[in-house]
């Protein structure tokens, strides 16, 4: 008997002939291929029908014959799993590709286990075709992975990648987040064709990037992003950024239209991986709105003063909220001087945040937060309440009747309840209307808003007075508030500053002094920092002065004992002191 009829009878004693033949023919039913392999690398099939399809005619074939039609990708794997197998023993499941007769490619899963009967090692396995199911994998990769609109891969592809990079500690790699401004507003006023023609600007754009070593995301809407696989320094990681930003206006200004011509870039260099990747992501993704919002190239790199930067801005977004709830925001007063005789006629209510992790935290950074957040009527509230309770206590200790400018934003106007609500704190707190003062933005005038406008005369005729504030530091006009029911207008100190030296400014400022004199209306001038600003001023007609020169905003202790100022800060008060 040869060796391998031998082999053949250690088989057939193992398995019975009927349950074999029974195996076979439920194998063939389902479509799938029954195999043998003996120590040698001898292939047997049991029902050849199903290995036909790939060129085998022969009910018996070498290894290596097998390994010809494997596809030259799965060919080292299935080598090593066949090894490991063979060693270790057990059952083993393996998917890879296989050649066909017509040189088609097809996914077949072989399944085998491993024998050792009388001395005997030997496999016995399975071949199925599942190029059905490895192509409904591909479309359910597809809707997981990659975004319908544009083909990019999508945020749920990015996270996968961000994650892989754990598992490759000798890659280094860069994430930039870029976002379009306004493309929403963009979709729903032109439609998706102008959606589709941003796209084509920002793609086109990213071919600047080494095809090599990155790949586009969509991750939202708006928002896109490149892993940049490589070691880069910040200057080529900003040159290539601003070559994106170059690109990218180019081809908008030569598709001719106006809109989706702008966007903004984040830049998250060397990837720590120590970090999960929805927060590598947001690290990039707030570096890309802090570019947007506060840096004029609309370029930021998270490192170093930026990195720092990013970090606080994001501070106070997150801790805004609970400091407004706490109430530990704390509000100063800073004096306003009445020109004439040197008396406080008023403070100005100024909100102040100092946090532990970031110290003093200034209103031009918070305060637009609120406004965002919607925090800006708790804020207001906060700040109003504070300021109410501060003039009632200065004037019951000093035996005085000033008043209290407070800032208002546009967005507390729209709130219907709000001059009832302003009342309701005053007259709780002991204060009359006619003691505050609200100073209003431009911004409420130039919007035109009927709404906002209404209740500017709605808090009028409650009896508070309403100034303009931080005249000249924007498109002030004439407009601006003729014809409103203003009893003040405050000069920005910008403008006080320059007309210092600029006679243009001086002209402005001495028509604006006396139109607001004929009007009956006061005007404050801000940011006076000398006795020649002073001096200057006055003789032009001020009615208030306000300004470091005077006094910086002050604690409510020092600010309660803040009265009369010194004779040697303005040496006419005492002669020119009227009752």
């Amino acid at each position: 008997m040869s060796f391998k009829q031998d082999k053949l009878s250690v088989i057939e004693n193992a398995l019975d002939d009927t349950y074999l033949k029974r195996l076979v023919h439920i194998f063939d039913v389902f479509k799938h291929g029954v195999f043998y392999m003996d120590e040698q690398g001898l292939m047997t099939f049991y029902n050849p029908e199903f290995y036909h399809q790939f060129g085998f005619e022969s009910k018996t074939i070498e290894l290596s014959d097998w390994f010809n039609v494997v596809h030259p990708l799965d060919a080292t794997l299935l080598d090593s799993r066949i090894g490991q197998h063979i060693d270790e023993g057990g059952n083993v499941v393996t998917q890879y590709r296989i050649r066909k007769a017509n040189g088609q490619y097809i996914w077949v899963e072989g399944v085998a286990t491993t024998k050792t009967i009388c001395g005997h090692t030997f496999m016995v396995g399975s071949h199925r075709d599942i190029s059905d199911q490895k192509l409904m994998e591909s479309y359910l990769h597809q809707a997981a992975f990659f975004d319908n609109a544009t083909g990019l891969s999508n945020r749920t592809k990015l996270i996968h990648d961000i994650e892989s990079l754990a598992k490759k500690p000798q890659v280094n790699a860069t994430l930039i987040y870029i976002q379009i401004d306004d493309i929403k507003s963009y979709l729903n006023q032109y439609g998706t064709d102008v959606f589709q023609q941003i796209i084509e600007h920002l793609t086109g754009a990213l071919r600047v990037l080494p095809d090599n070593d990155c790949e586009h995301y969509r991750v939202r809407s708006d928002d896109f992003a490149v892993l940049l696989y490589g070691d880069y320094s910040t200057g080529e990681l900003q040159r290539l950024c601003q070559n994106i930003l170059k690109h990218y206006a180019e081809s908008t200004l030569e598709y001719g239209k106006l809109y989706g011509d702008k966007i903004s870039i984040g830049v998250y260099p060397y990837i720590d991986t120590n970090l999960t990747a929805t927060e590598c992501l947001s690290i990039a993704s707030r570096t890309c709105q802090f570019a947007g919002e506060n840096n004029c190239s609309r370029i930021e790199i998270y490192n170093g003063r930026t990195q720092h930067n990013v970090d606080r801005f994001f501070f106070i977004e997150k801790e805004l909220k609970e400091a407004i709830h706490s109430r530990s925001l704390s509000v100063k007063f800073q004096p306003i001087i009445n020109a004439s005789d040197g008396k406080v006629a008023s403070f100005e209510a100024l909100v102040r945040w100092r946090s532990k992790g970031y110290g003093e935290i200034y209103p031009d950074e918070f305060i637009p937060i609120a406004e965002k957040k919607g925090l800006i009527n708790e804020l207001g509230y906060l700040v109003f309440s504070k300021a109410c309770n501060f003039i009632s206590r200065y004037n019951q200790l000093n035996k005085a009747n000033i008043r209290v400018n407070v800032n208002v934003s546009v967005l507390q106007l729209l709130d219907t309840n709000f001059p009832s609500n302003l009342y309701t704190l005053a007259v709780d707190s002991n204060v009359e209307p006619k003691n505050i003062v609200l100073e209003l933005t431009e911004t409420v005038m130039l919007d035109g808003n009927k709404n906002a406008l209404n209740q500017i005369y709605i808090l009028s005729s409650m009896g508070f007075s309403l100034s303009l504030d931080d005249f000249g530091s924007g498109f002030s006009s004439i407009h601006s508030f003729l014809g409103l029911p203003l009893k003040q207008i405050k000069i920005d100190r910008v403008m006080t500053t320059k007309s210092m030296t600029n006679d243009a400014y001086e002209q402005y400022l001495q028509f604006i002094t006396q139109l607001c004199r004929s009007k009956g209306i006061d005007i404050v001038f801000e940011g006076i920092e000398d006795q020649a600003m002073f001096q200057k001023y006055k003789d032009m007609g001020a009615s208030y002065f306000q300004g470091y020169w005077f006094s910086k905003p002050l604690s409510v202790a020092s600010a309660s004992r803040y009265t009369l100022l010194r004779s040697d800060v303005i040496p006419q008060a005492a002669s020119n002191t009227t009752a």
